[in-house]
């Protein structure tokens, strides 16, 4: 009995890490195969960075770096463009994400309510499509910049793209979020203030 209820954690561990690569290989599946033939207002949203707000909000910040860290690995490899670009911008897109997006821990919030802030967590609606967005933002911005400092000229018409972009891909995480949380087996998005006692630090 010990021993089934000691292995109980550690199956439950890898049927988590199970999903969560799955999900990643799907995404990746999909990003290079199905999406460049779906195009909106003749822009293509980025399903990667989508499904990236939707990790960013459901998981812990390692588990995002290694989100970033993955795609950027199999796009350098198998998906080649600029040398090392991919390699070093989503991982470091995933941490920024992580670092702003992720849910606060319980120590952070208590610091908050004890410094007379509200000390609660944005609901994950409105995290996750503002996290894709900022994502798709950043990677933007580092495109045009490698395109001006290779020696093109920014025209509106880019910019313009760049922002339908951003706008598309943060509609496609919303899209995403519900049946990505459902899979990744996150039922309810209860905030962690309803679980904090009042903080006996608290000024008056």
């Amino acid at each position: 009995m010990k021993k089934r209820s000691r292995s109980r954690p550690m199956i439950r561990a890898a049927f988590n890490a199970a999903r969560f690569f799955a999900v990643v290989l799907l995404t990746y599946l999909l990003h290079t195969c199905t999406m460049p033939h779906i195009r909106i207002l003749n822009v293509t949203p980025s399903l990667v960075l989508a499904v990236l707000g939707v990790v960013a909000v459901c998981f812990e910040r390692l588990k995002t770096f290694w989100y970033g860290l993955i795609m950027g690995i199999l796009l350098e490899v198998m998906v080649p463009t600029t040398p090392l670009l991919n390699l070093i911008r989503y991982p470091v897109i995933a941490v920024l994400c992580a670092l702003i997006f992720s849910d606060k821990s319980m120590q952070q919030l208590e610091m908050e309510r004890g410094q007379g802030k509200p000390g609660r967590t944005r609901p994950a609606w409105l995290r996750t499509p503002l996290c894709a967005a900022f994502a798709t933002a950043v990677y933007e911005v580092v495109s045009l910049a490698y395109v001006y400092l290779n020696g093109t000229v920014i025209e509106f018409s880019h910019i313009l793209r760049s922002l339908t972009n951003v706008l598309l891909t943060a509609a496609l995480a919303l899209l995403l979020m519900a049946p990505l949380r459902w899979f990744f087996g996150i039922r309810t998005a209860r905030s962690p203030v309803r679980d904090l006692k009042p903080s006996p630090y608290r000024r008056a």
